[in-house]
């Protein structure tokens, strides 16, 4: 309504009292409005950076409780999966309650960064690498490899054979599908941006350790977490690099 037509009829004073009424009411939703916004982006940002924290962070404590409770498990000789085999005593917990949460987290986060990023072919391309990544190691929770998880697998029973062969390969294909994926959505950022220039060195790194799990079996664990936590490392970059671009987009 206009101003002026509410104010015909009033003593100066009451005029001036309702058209301080009304500045402060403008003031009020205008900044209410503002806060809304400023929040809402706040945590999208956030959450770019927080999801692949808390998928990692999942994975690790999830991993380290199991493996305590565990008898005679090896961090630095056996996959993490082996908790998940057959015939494991946590193997139910293992992979339903870590490994598969793990990779919720994370396709949370890549759903995030999808709607963050500019679009683009080569972003989609990418983010539909590291989605498969996680619906690959999903699959693989429902696909245990048989006891101990031992690389070269098993003969001894031809049905947990076939499942552990298909658990293995799953595994195999994801890691690298993660890596490429990495370096193709890295290679998106401006020519000048740190994450950019880092990303053929950081695949490099990243496929030696895949490399390695194959090259020296004895510490395949080791070089297991490494390969994860170095993948981890560049997830958290993407979503750091992702927020600060935030605003822009």
């Amino acid at each position: 309504m206009d101003e002026r037509r509410v104010l015909i009829g009033l003593p100066d004073g009451r005029c001036q009292l309702v058209r301080a009424i009304a500045l402060r009411s403008v003031r009020v939703n205008t900044g209410a409005e503002l806060l809304r916004i400023t929040l809402w982006g706040n945590s999208r940002s956030i959450s770019l950076v927080v999801l692949p924290i808390i998928s990692g962070l999942w994975l690790a404590i999830g991993v380290g409780i199991i493996s305590a409770l565990t008898p005679n498990y090896s961090h630095i000789d056996q996959f993490m999966s082996a908790l998940g085999a057959v015939g494991a005593p946590l193997a139910t917990w293992t992979n339903y309650a870590v490994f598969i949460p793990t990779e919720i987290w994370l396709l949370a986060f890549l759903a995030r960064l999808n709607s963050c990023l500019p679009g683009s072919r080569t972003k989609r391309i990418s983010i539909l690498l590291l989605s498969a990544y996680a619906i690959l190691l999903i699959l693989a929770a429902f696909l245990p490899c048989d006891a101990g998880c031992d690389s070269r697998g098993s003969d001894e029973n031809m049905t947990s054979t076939l499942v552990h062969i298909a658990h293995m390969a799953i595994a195999v294909t994801a890691y690298p599908l993660a890596l490429i994926g990495l370096l193709i959505l890295s290679l998106t950022a401006p020519p000048n941006s740190l994450l950019r220039r880092l990303a053929p060195p950081a695949t490099i790194v990243g496929f030696c350790l895949f490399i390695t799990i194959f090259l020296m079996p004895l510490t395949q664990g080791l070089f297991q977490r490494l390969l994860e936590a170095w993948i981890y490392f560049q997830f958290i970059s993407l979503g750091l690099y992702a927020a600060s671009i935030l605003p822009q987009n």
